[in-house]
């Protein structure tokens, strides 16, 4: 689920500064004057734009930050050219949701962002999305000054530098082409063994990222490798990230067949050029939403992966999701709310060191104003059907916080812990000795309770005989070092006692 850290790209304080200062300076500004250069747009623009604040950071990378993020405006506009004047009182969405919280004679760096990537999650950050240069005003929601900006930067596809080992396999996906409509390609960063030969076969090792990671989180596998079994292996690191977050890897009726497309469309074709020894000597990994994919991986894929190593899962049970119980309303019949618990007191999102940085309304609110591509947002995308508007249904209204426990009930396909308990005996003769699970004891992210859960119904049922899970003492949302060392070494053994 939710990471510590949002992999964005952002631009040095040295060079924003440079770039506010060439940009005209406004004071008392209220309003923006917004061109959409006919040289970037060659008809009429459908669409999001937003108008993004920031203090000491390019906005349009700031706009995505979770903790203590500057405001943001959302408009909805249909066959737009040439010029429009945008206001807070225009706007489809914003955050704060009082937008008289902005003090008035703030000084800010505004920058403006059109979303036009058809999969990636970030505006103004993604391929084909377009922002204008940064410009420094003093703002004032009332005032009647305006500054200009121009829709004229087109965010181009990064370019990947590998080495003599890491590269970057890409590849066309047939079923999510067919889903989507267009040529839907996939991506993912390849580590190459360190004596890596022509006709030789190697284990593979599947690392799935949290979100915000993407397939160029291969580099992080540099350190980590050298010198150890993992120097053996191929390590892939497949990117997840769609247009709504993160697909974990599963088959969904709203993003499309994740599941599928990885496991026997990419992997089949990675492996057959770089020399994959097959199913035997597969493994999978992650941690936060990578955590829970490489479970579900595991799960819903027995026979394809000898082995996972889940680090700190998003909710692995419904039940308990990050303390919320998605399926059943209140005693009373009231349904229960994703902002406010029992009580009435609001329900917190993360923690550090135990005191709450997050609330589950504020982040949600926020998250809504920049639509899709957001964590919260992203659990619907995956398992949710879509709704009558076409968008994935939600679990819980946006405005209220109420939770739609009908509309939960589309999730229990997707509740692992459900699946194990319900389903073991069917899987157990390929998934005996296969699961490792490590949830942590103060989980920022407050996940350690679906596995604490799934760990008393395992235990009742016997499962815990035949699989490691484990919530760590004093373990935040990070990776159990011991889990990790240990993979190493089995996976090395493994591949050494076949030789």
């Amino acid at each position: 689920m939710l990471t510590n850290r949002l992999v964005l790209r952002t631009v040095s304080v040295a060079l924003l500064t440079a770039s506010a200062a060439a940009a005209a300076h406004v004071d008392e500004v209220g309003t923006f004057d917004v061109t959409l250069d006919p040289d970037v747009f060659e008809g009429p623009f459908s669409g999001q734009i937003f108008v993004a604040f920031a203090k000491g950071e390019e906005p349009r990378s700031a706009m995505h930050g979770w903790f203590g993020a500057p405001p943001v405006l959302r408009f909805e506009v249909v066959d737009a050219k040439g010029a429009l004047e945008l206001s807070a009182a225009t706007a489809a969405a914003s955050y704060p949701i009082d937008w008289t919280e902005v003090a008035a004679g703030e000084e800010w760096e505004v920058q403006v962002v059109a979303r036009r990537s058809r999969t990636g999650r970030s505006a103004g950050l993604s391929p084909g999305d377009v922002y204008s240069d940064v410009a420094s005003i003093v703002y004032d929601a009332d005032a009647k000054g305006s500054v200009e900006l121009r829709l004229d930067r087109v965010v181009e596809p990064e370019v990947f530098e590998g080495s003599e080992r890491v590269e970057l396999f890409e590849f066309v996906s047939p079923s999510l082409s067919e889903f989507h409509g267009f040529e839907y390609t996939m991506r993912a960063g390849v580590r190459l063994p360190a004596s890596a030969k022509d006709g030789e076969r190697h284990p593979v090792l599947y690392s799935v990222t949290g979100f915000g990671g993407t397939y160029d989180s291969i580099f992080d596998w540099e350190n980590r490798s050298e010198g150890s079994a993992l120097d053996e292996c191929i390590v892939v690191v497949p990117d997840a990230s769609n247009l709504y977050g993160h697909s974990v890897f599963c088959d969904s009726d709203s993003i499309g067949p994740w599941g599928k497309a990885l496991v026997h469309e990419l992997i089949p074709a990675l492996e057959a050029k770089y020399g994959g020894a097959g199913p035997k000597h597969r493994y999978v990994t992650g941690g936060s939403s990578g955590g829970w994919s490489a479970l579900w991986l595991q799960v819903a894929y027995p026979a394809e992966f000898a082995g996972c190593w889940s680090h700190v899962p998003d909710p692995i049970d419904f039940h308990d999701f990050q303390q919320i119980n998605l399926y059943e309303p209140l005693p009373d019949g009231t349904p229960r709310n994703m902002y406010v618990d029992e009580s009435g007191e609001r329900r917190p999102l993360a923690r550090r060191n135990g005191q709450v940085m997050l609330y589950y309304e504020d982040f949600a609110r926020r998250e809504h104003v920049l639509n899709p591509g957001g964590q919260i947002r992203s659990f619907d995308a995956t398992f949710s059907p879509l709704g009558e508007d076409g968008t994935p249904r939600r679990v819980f209204d946006i405005k209220t916080g109420v939770i739609d426990h009908e509309a939960a009930q589309a999730w229990r396909r997707y509740d692992i812990s459900h699946t194990l308990l319900t389903r073991w005996d069917e899987l157990e003769p390929q998934l005996d000795g296969k699961i490792r699970v490590f949830a942590g004891e103060v989980d920022s992210f407050y996940l350690e309770g679906a596995v604490e859960r799934f760990v008393d119904l395992a235990d009742e049922a016997g499962l815990l005989e035949h699989m490691q899970v484990e919530v760590v003492p004093g373990l935040p949302h990070t990776l159990h070092r011991a889990g990790y060392e240990e993979m190493i070494r089995t996976i090395g053994e493994r591949w050494r006692g076949d030789d």
